[in-house]
């Protein structure tokens, strides 16, 4: 695969100066696709090779520095790798998009919901060298200048940032909650609620004690909670995005029967034969049971967002 993506690479490269520039426009379009696509490929193998992924990605940008794709996945990489500086960078490069290319409505969700989180790492990060700086630095400071400033800080240290900044995610619908609210939040008749903390990820409904969950069962009922159905590939793939991790179509298949078997008397799953473009017959869909309202709560920095259209739609 790497092979002949580079031999086509070198030949779109070879003819780029004999075309019109109409033709140079397809060709160069069709270069970035194909570097993009090679990345795509040793980011997604059995096998995930980031360091090649981000090379080819690389070279997608030195041929158009704001091409939104390249910048997304290459921020996607560097924010998995904690390199929240020049993740955020790329990700917010992607957000602008250009003239002719921008983010799918899922994919600028996510790359802002990254950006969030790179907020919050380099924020919690900064504060921490700020508290170190202060502890040590001896000598001739303006520190009437330094208190004005750090009075007008927003958070003015890693406890605060903490307890202010929760989320709490209802039907496609977003607010900030302080850690009081987080903990306190009890579900009503009809409710999953969704916890994700330091302490673990649980599900919560009424009437029963709260179950605790792995981050693939926790991250797949977060994905289940949209109108339409989804196949095993189509969450696969998602879940994969999420946990940032391969799952394998296999792995998808047991969490579906884990989730329906330990959650038996809820009924949470409904299911349902769908027709998928291409697909000779119809083929299983899932979803969140409509009966169902589904709350998450989590940290700011987790990496959970409503990538659904609203419930409520259907």
């Amino acid at each position: 695969m790497e092979l002949s993506g580079y031999l086509e690479a070198q030949r779109i490269r070879r003819e780029l100066p004999n075309e019109t520039h109409e033709e140079r426009a397809i060709k160069r379009q069709a270069h970035l696709d194909l570097l993009v696509r090679q990345a795509e490929f040793y980011k997604l193998s059995d096998t995930p090779d980031y360091y090649q992924a981000k090379r080819w990605l690389l070279e997608a940008i030195k041929i158009e520095k704001h091409h939104p794709i390249a910048n997304y996945r290459l921020g996607y990489i560097l924010y998995r790798e904690r390199e929240y500086e020049q993740a955020a960078y790329h990700l917010k490069t992607a957000l602008d998009g250009t003239r002719t290319d921008v983010l799918s409505d899922t994919q600028l969700i996510l790359a802002n919901t990254f950006l969030v989180n790179c907020g919050v790492a380099i924020t919690r990060e900064a504060l921490r060298k700020l508290e170190d700086l202060e502890l040590q630095i001896e000598g001739d400071i303006d520190q009437e200048r330094i208190d004005r400033y750090r009075d007008e800080m927003v958070v003015q240290d890693e406890y605060v940032l903490d307890r202010i900044y929760y989320r709490k995610i209802t039907a496609g619908h977003e607010t900030i909650i302080n850690e009081e609210t987080f903990h306190e939040t009890q579900p009503g008749k009809t409710e999953l609620l969704l916890k994700s903390s330091d302490a673990g990820k649980t599900l919560h409904t009424a009437g029963r004690p709260s179950d605790l969950l792995n981050q693939h069962m926790f991250l797949t009922i977060v994905l289940l909670n949209q109108a339409i159905f989804q196949t095993y590939p189509v969450l696969q793939s998602a879940l994969s995005e999420l946990s940032g991790q391969d799952i394998t179509y296999d792995h998808m298949r047991q969490l579906i029967r884990r989730i329906r078997d330990r959650f038996t008397l809820l009924d949470l799953i409904e299911a349902t034969p769908i027709v998928v473009p291409g697909s000779a017959r119809p083929v299983q869909g899932f979803r969140i049971h409509l009966n169902w309202l589904v709350t998450i709560l989590c940290r700011a920095d987790d990496f959970i967002h409503p990538i659904q259209k609203e419930r409520s739609d259907v």
